[in-house]
Order: C-alpha cells, then sequence, then structure tokens
C-alpha cells in the first residue's frame, strides 16, 4: 500500500483508504482534504487494535497480538486503529494513530463498552460526540481532549463493509501470533 502523507488518503488494492483524523490547531475532524460532521460514529469492534507506532519517512505500526496489553519501544508511540461509519458518510474510514489525542479518545470509547460489547454482537456500538477541548501540554504543544458517549448499539449501517484486504491481513496477523502449544517434553521440570 503506498500512502500520500499530505492527502492523508492511500490507494490500495480495493480502492481507495479514508483515514479520519483531528486537526488540533484548525478544531476540526478530517477525512482526507474534507472536513466531516462527526455527529454520531459507529464502530466495528471486530478491527480494533491496540499497540505502538512512529514515523519515520513512513507510518509504522506493531499490534499488540492482545487487545490493550501494551508493547514498548524507545522512540514508538502508543497507538489504535479501528475502522469507524461516520454518521452522514456512505463509506467507512479508518481511524489509524498514534496522535495521543485521538488514542485518549479511542481508550474512552473502549472504556464505555467493554464489559457489554460483547453481549451485544452483532449490534456495535453508537457513540455520539460532545466536543473536544484545546490545551497546551507541558511541553508547550497545542492538543485536545475529545468527549464521546455511547448511546446505545445498532444493527451495522449499510455501506459499513471493512474491505477484505484489512480482513485478510488481520487474519494473517492472528495466524503469526499462535503459539505452539507445549508438550510434556518441553518442560524443563
Amino acid at each position: 500500500m503506498s500512502e500520500d502523507f499530505f492527502s492523508n488518503e492511500s490507494s490500495s488494492e480495493g480502492g481507495s483508504l479514508r483515514f479520519l483524523k483531528y486537526l488540533v490547531k484548525e478544531k476540526m475532524w478530517m477525512v482526507g482534504e474534507d472536513s466531516v460532521d462527526l455527529s454520531y460514529v459507529q464502530v466495528d469492534v471486530e478491527t480494533m487494535k491496540t499497540g505502538i507506532g512512529r514515523y519515520s519517512g513512513g507510518y509504522e505500526f506493531e499490534w499488540s497480538p492482545v487487545f490493550g496489553s501494551r508493547l514498548y519501544k524507545d522512540g514508538w508511540s502508543d497507538a489504535v486503529s479501528v475502522w469507524l461509519m461516520i454518521h452522514g458518510e456512505d463509506k467507512p474510514v479508518l481511524l489509524e494513530t498514534m496522535a495521543g489525542h485521538q488514542v485518549r479518545a479511542f481508550k474512552s470509547m473502549y472504556e464505555q463498552i467493554r464489559n457489554d460489547f460483547r453481549d451485544n454482537l452483532p449490534n456495535l456500538p453508537v457513540f455520539s460526540y460532545k466536543g473536544s477541548e484545546t490545551f497546551k501540554t507541558k511541553s508547550g504543544y497545542d492538543s485536545a481532549s475529545h468527549t464521546f458517549k455511547l448511546e446505545g448499539y445498532k444493527p451495522r449501517k449499510d455501506g459499513f463493509v471493512v474491505p477484505e484486504w484489512f480482513k485478510e491481513e488481520a487474519a494473517v496477523d492472528a495466524e503469526v501470533t499462535k503459539t505452539e502449544e507445549l508438550k510434556s517434553e518441553d518442560i524443563p521440570f
């Protein structure tokens, strides 16, 4: 997949990949070069990933084999990935980021569903976006705090189709992270 850093869109087999991002200084959510109204979002819980990421001439991510477990490498930041459907849009977007304010927003959303999202499948969680507040970090940079509220669970919205290549990539990742079962002769005591 080739990524155009400036448009924040990628071309890949199966069409255009649309990324969601928040511009702190402009105080707006964007998909590519277009601002979007983020009144409600539906979350595909089966695509949620946590891990680490960095930008080194291109974005690099490493995803944890166990959702929510922490990975650490010098120079890397916490990262999240999840497919979302924005109310009023006809195609899903990918939130795949290591921007701290977006990672915190995702974690806040997850905290609201972690105890019951499995019980509600195949319905997916729907969140309302309540707004963002900008603040200065200790190092003097602008950042934001985003507030999302769980409104309930609804059937998958028409058009909320995750690309096949993403599902295949996730299946390969799952195979790679499997460990062989230990045999009794492998146990050292």
